[in-house]
């Protein structure tokens, strides 16, 4: 806590260049959360500073107009995260090795089903299915299951 009765509850610094920016949630004394967003970029010899401060009932407005400018600058959010994905298949987005390629054409070809192979290869179904058109044992048109 400092001074001001306000706490630090989080801290994200992205260096962008030139410039540094901040993402800061903070807690008023009153339990009030916020956050700042902070610049700070080199001009010359000195350094220039912004600040902008969204309080805690209008950062949903904030981040849906934000959402909005990204989508229309053509940034586009995941819809995954690769840490949750890999909870439950731990090779999720890992390159595939030549000796997994074997493996899975072998074990395709004896008749293993995609989601028994997601689970042997630790990969998403999506994933198996992928590879098998990419070796040439599915096409586009096939419905492994």
């Amino acid at each position: 806590m400092n001074g001001e009765g306000k706490r630090e509850l989080f801290t994200e610094k992205v260096v962008a260049g030139s410039r540094t920016y901040f993402f800061d949630v903070k807690e008023a004394k009153d339990g009030t959360k916020y956050l700042v967003i902070s610049e700070t970029r080199q001009s010359g010899t000195s350094h220039e500073h912004a600040r902008l401060m969204i309080f805690e009932e209008h950062l949903e407005s904030f981040a849906e107009g934000l959402q909005k400018a990204l989508r229309f600058l053509g940034i586009k959010r995941k819809a995954y995260q690769v840490d949750v994905v890999r909870q439950t298949y731990p090779k999720a987005y890992e390159r595939w090795t030549p000796d997994e390629d074997e493996q899975l054409k072998i074990k395709f070809r004896a008749g293993v089903s995609v989601s028994e192979l997601a689970t042997y290869f630790q990969r998403q179904p999506s994933a198996i299915r992928s590879r098998l058109r990419k070796l040439g044992l599915l096409t586009a048109h096939d419905k492994a299951v």
